[in-house]
């Protein structure tokens, strides 16, 4: 039977439930997957039907170059604030230059932490040096107000404390001579500025010396020079922001870095920005892996896709296309991470296509010769990225423009196995990071020049021998963030479930499931937090101790002969602020609804609707995990030393206190979309 979440997306005209806080939910997960359905099994979508095989960690999920529409994406500062981090354009640009005309800077923020006493956190900072007239706005030194600093003096601070945890608007906006600081659409700020502002640079995200950044997300950032665009009072945007007149920088907000204004500003991230698929509007639409496709995360330790060895993948002296979306993650210590490789056995003619980090990360073709790109790859973000061969020219194109070009004249051979992700010899150039929309064309040269990137999930067009668009996932989530791993036997099953005909099966001995840590808009550090579940169990006391729900060291909600407990560390440690055991003991074979909720310096324990008195407490830590990933039915480093036996359902993180009084278990499934 289908679920009423999938009637709905089929199109039939029910109306599904929303939530107007979905834009703060970092991970939900319902396992409405097939009977016995895995993450790894892998589907050749072309009419080649080749079989895939997984080796290593390799894993689909819905977080894909199309998981949020255009506009609806966000950056995210991952690294604590004394690490380099920011999102910039050009230095010395004239669209920097307000001189003393007017001038609206705009943006969403989402502050994860506040920062301590001494520290420091830019939103933006426009300044070459300390003192020089261009626009710094930073909060810090634990007052939780905004600080508007030009010209080497401080021209106010905001009047209201800026919130942590949610997503605010913020506007800085100079009109004929008074600048005004809105938060939300109301005034928090102004003064008198006559400030001369010259030629700098955008930055967002860290201060002008790429320190002191902030641990958060940024969303729709919009410079407009010459325009005050907010004068009173206002509603800020619920949609995209989009280039009004005036609009002179426009970005974070698709799946890449780039300037959606008419200046084109070629933008770079430092270090530690990522592009997320947690943003600051609340998208309309229910994620559909047809539509917002998927990929699959390799974890940079021998995960690899694999084709057995076939005349499809002996290119010859043809025409060819290999292209891919690729979200590349660190990089560090290994030579070359590979995307594709045709070399069975390791034969040289077949051609495999990498990124050579001793060539600065830039693109690389090899077989019957060599091709060099000449642009660095980017990290933490998606890019489109195709080796073509025309006659016997072969181009790189990165993000749909050409990135570099050589001559290969030589056979390529009569067949070859492809392996996606991996180098085919040694095992020990794995890629890091994700790898969507493979897809393998023979006897044509897709791309002749310069194009706009696919917007879509691509699909097989003629001459395609292989197309892998990662979309068979089965336990996935449906914030579209993340990639779930799962491990062992564990499985979504339709034996049991609390919503929607399935939930993940775990067997108590070896089975569990994680996923990295949500980044920049997880629990650790200020702010409230809810996570919450659905358990079931097959035998609550074998193993005596179940761990449901973990994250790293410092977040453990488990059970000692079924009874629940929690243990709360602000160090990742052994070391707990809040360790606390004899809870209600929770029937077999019965679903109950567990939620741990912090609400300021309260830590509460929800057990279907009811406080656990004997649970949490009052403390003024926070948790703190280490950047630990999130673990279902285990902890991390001890996996199969504490596992959960039973089923979960409606794994659901949210950056809010949901609950803050006894109330009714949730009789529906979570909501899929925030309008």
């Amino acid at each position: 039977m289908l679920s009423q979440r999938s009637l709905g997306a089929a199109g039939t005209g029910l109306v599904l439930p929303s939530d107007d806080e979905f834009n703060r939910v970092s991970f939900l997960s319902h396992f409405d997957g097939t009977n016995n359905g895995v993450n790894n099994v892998f589907d050749d979508s072309s009419s080649s039907n080749h079989t895939i095989t997984a080796n290593g960690n390799v894993t689909q999920g819905s977080f894909g170059p199309f998981a949020r529409p255009d506009g609806e994406w966000g950056v995210a500062f991952l690294k604590p604030n004394s690490d380099n981090q920011n999102i910039y354009a050009a230095y010395n640009n004239a669209d920097t230059a307000f001189g003393t005309s007017d001038f609206t800077v705009e943006l969403f923020a989402f502050f994860s932490v506040a920062p301590g006493s001494g520290d420091y956190a830019n939103v933006f900072d426009f300044r070459t040096g300390g003192n020089t007239n261009h626009i710094d706005l930073y909060f810090g030194d634990s007052s939780k107000r905004l600080v508007y600093f030009a010209g080497g003096n401080t021209i106010f601070t905001s009047s209201t404390d800026l919130p942590i945890g949610e997503w605010v608007h913020l506007a800085l906006v100079r009109a004929s001579g008074t600048t005004t600081l809105y938060q939300n659409g109301v005034s928090v700020g102004s003064a008198s500025d006559s400030t001369n502002f010259s030629a700098a640079i955008f930055r967002f995200g860290s201060r002008y010396t790429d320190n002191f950044g902030m641990t958060g997300s940024i969303s729709n950032t919009r410079v407009v020079k010459g325009s005050a665009v907010y004068t009173s009072a206002f509603t800020p945007a619920t949609s995209p922001l989009t280039a009004i007149t005036n609009t002179v920088f426009l970005s974070a907000q698709g799946n890449r870095f780039v300037d959606n204004s008419g200046s084109a500003h070629t933008v770079s991230g430092v270090k530690s920005p990522a592009v997320s698929a947690f943003g600051s509007f609340l998208t309309s639409e229910v994620y559909d892996a047809g539509v917002n496709g998927a990929s699959a995360y390799f974890d940079g330790a021998i995960s690899e896709l694999n084709t057995p060895d076939t005349s499809d993948f002996g290119f010859g002296t043809g025409d060819f296309t290999w292209e891919a979306w690729i979200y590349a993650l660190d990089t560090t210590g290994i030579n070359s991470p590979y995307i594709f490789d045709f070399r069975a056995g390791g034969n040289t003619g077949n051609g495999s296509f990498y990124i050579n980090n001793t060539n600065s990360g830039r693109l690389e073709y090899y077989g019957s010769g060599v091709v060099q790109g000449n642009t660095a790859v980017p990290l933490n973000q998606w890019v489109h990225v195709a080796c073509v061969r025309s006659g016997t020219t072969v181009k790189f194109y990165q993000g749909g423009l050409e990135v570099g070009s050589g001559t290969i004249s030589g056979d390529l051979g009569s067949s070859g196995q492809l392996v996606v992700g991996d180098y085919i010899v040694n095992n020990n150039n794995n890629f890091k990071g994700h790898i969507s929309d493979v897809r393998v064309v023979k006897g044509t040269a897709v791309y002749t020049s310069a194009f706009t990137p696919p917007t879509a999930p691509l699909t097989a067009i003629t001459n395609t021998k292989l197309l892998l668009n990662m979309a068979d996932g089965q336990a996935i989530d449906s914030a579209a963030q993340n990639n779930l791993t799962l491990f062992g036997t564990a499985k979504t099953s339709t034996t049991q479930s609390k919503f929607g005909g399935a939930s993940l099966l775990l067997d108590g001995n070896s089975d569990y499931a994680n996923f990295p840590e949500a980044g920049a808009n997880d629990i650790d550090g200020s702010g409230d937090w809810t996570a919450e579940f659905f358990w079931r169990f097959n035998n609550n006391t074998s193993p005596i101790y179940q761990m449901l729900l973990t994250k790293g060291f410092g977040l453990q909600i488990y059970t000692i002969n079924g009874a629940l407990a929690i243990a709360l560390s602000a160090n990742n440690s052994g070391t707990y602020f809040i360790s606390t055991t004899g809870g209600t003991t929770l029937s077999n074979d019965t679903w109950h609804h567990v939620a741990l909720v912090k609400n300021g310096t309260s830590y509460k324990v929800y057990l279907d609707g009811t406080h656990e008195t004997n649970l949490g407490g009052t403390n003024s830590s926070t948790v703190g995990t280490g950047g630990g990933s999130w673990h279902i039915g285990a902890i991390e480093g001890a996996e199969l030393t504490y596992p959960a036996n039973g089923y979960m359902d409606e794994v659901r993180i949210s950056r809010l206190a949901r609950y803050t009084a006894n109330f009714t278990a949730p009789t529906e499934p979570f909501a899929d979309k925030g309008q």
